[in-house]
């Protein structure tokens, strides 16, 4: 009120000297019009002094609304609030509190939640030495069932403003459902390749023992016709040994290591390998020229063999030299280890892909489904092994060689 009768002031002397001046100065009176021209002079400076005070008062309390930190705090929670992932902290007093939107919704509370689930307090209670992610089940509000959430936890020794902690709930179960299901897949399809792989053999040595009983009952078919049906067993009892390790786990199991003579170990995985392709693909198989005995699990090795000689066949079929397949099997030894060779005269393995065949689930082939190197490689490595894939010999017979050292 004050300033306003000042400005009225103001400008009446402003008004009255500009009036004044004229008469003033026509009557002769000049010093008089010139102190109504200071008068004059003096109220409009006032006037404009006033206005710059007045302004300037208002950008100050215009400044002061919201003050720099205020801003960056409101800016900050509206990032939180927009963040999908339910965020919460504990205050110095232990009670847990929302820090966002979805936490806030997720347990339909303001600020503090009333009844925080045991899983969250009980991870809060952790040991810095336990993992500070897991995996726990919630059942958001509103929601019909419980859903699996990762929940992350923080110290918030360094953040201030008497924070003990901070937790970070992720909804995973999307992600566990899609993780699951195609674990259960890849686990049918190393089950499905492995059931194949054994029965097909198993099925064509019963179809020759049946025929030679049928021929002839003399002492020779009879011998023929034991050393089918124990082959036939064996790799029966072989594979339901080898379905029941599977059953129930994804990782192949440890190898029961015993030693084993390798000439017998390879003259039965030809007898696997006559079973399946017969006169089809030629197998040309060195006997080693001495006895070697290696620690090793026959069953899992067995049946890594059967996959690397499947696999030459099949690349040998396939190959440029179509109309006449072949395949060799031998033993390298030197220096008291040794190693199983298996190569064919396909096409060879073009360099791109090298480093990518033994990836489980990734083939190259029409039907296949990258399951037979990848395991046979896991039994070599769990045999304290390994298995590779030599330098391609372009120039020569055999295309590709795969080396199984032990």
């Amino acid at each position: 009120m004050r300033s306003l009768v000042g400005v009225l002031f103001r400008l009446l002397l402003l008004c009255a000297a500009c009036l004044l001046i004229q008469p003033v100065w026509e009557q002769g009176l000049y010093a008089t019009s010139v102190v109504l021209v200071l008068i004059g002079i003096a109220s409009g400076i006032s006037l404009v002094v006033l206005h710059l005070a007045v302004a300037r008062r208002s950008r100050r309390v215009e400044q002061a609304v919201v003050s720099p930190s205020d801003r960056e705090r409101l800016r900050n929670r509206a990032l939180l609030d927009h963040a999908p992932v339910p965020l919460l902290y504990q205050g110095a007093d232990g009670a847990l509190r929302a820090a966002n939107r979805a936490a806030r919704q997720m347990f339909a509370t303001a600020d503090r939640v009333i009844d925080p689930p045991q899983v969250m307090m009980e991870a809060l209670a952790a040991s810095p030495n336990e993992p500070a992610r897991r995996l726990i089940r919630l059942t958001p509000h509103g929601a019909a069932a419980a859903r699996v959430f990762a929940l992350s936890v923080g110290d918030g020794g360094g953040l201030g403003g008497g924070i003990r902690a901070y937790l970070a709930l992720t909804d995973v179960e999307a992600g566990l459902n899609a993780a699951e299901a195609q674990a259960l897949r890849d686990l049918l399809q190393v089950l499905s390749h492995e059931l194949m792989n054994s029965l097909t053999p198993i099925v064509s040595l019963s179809a020759t023992a049946a025929d030679l009983f049928a021929d002839s009952t003399d002492d020779e078919t009879h011998a023929a016709i034991a050393e089918a049906l124990e082959t036939i067993r064996r790799r029966a009892e072989g594979l339901d040994r080898f379905v029941r390790s599977y059953r129930d786990m994804v990782r192949l199991p440890e190898p029961d290591m015993k030693p084993v003579d390798l000439g017998e170990l390879l003259h039965e995985v030809v007898s696997l390998f006559s079973a399946r392709w017969g006169a089809r693909v030629s197998l040309e198989f060195e006997v080693p020229t001495v006895r070697i005995i290696a620690r090793l699990d026959k069953v899992q090795m067995e049946q890594a063999l059967a996959n690397l000689l499947n696999n030459a066949a099949e690349a040998a079929l396939s190959g440029p030299r179509s109309d006449t397949p072949r395949v060799r099997l031998f033993v390298v030894a030197s220096g008291g280890s040794a190693a199983i060779l298996v190569c064919d005269n396909g096409a060879g393995v073009k360099p791109a892909i090298r480093d990518q065949i033994f990836q489980p689930f990734i083939s190259y082939k029409p039907d296949g489904n990258g399951i037979g190197l990848s395991l046979a490689r896991q039994i070599a490595l769990a045999h304290g092994g390994s298995l590779t894939l030599d330098d391609e010999n372009s120039t020569g017979t055999w295309q590709t060689t795969f080396r199984l050292a032990l």
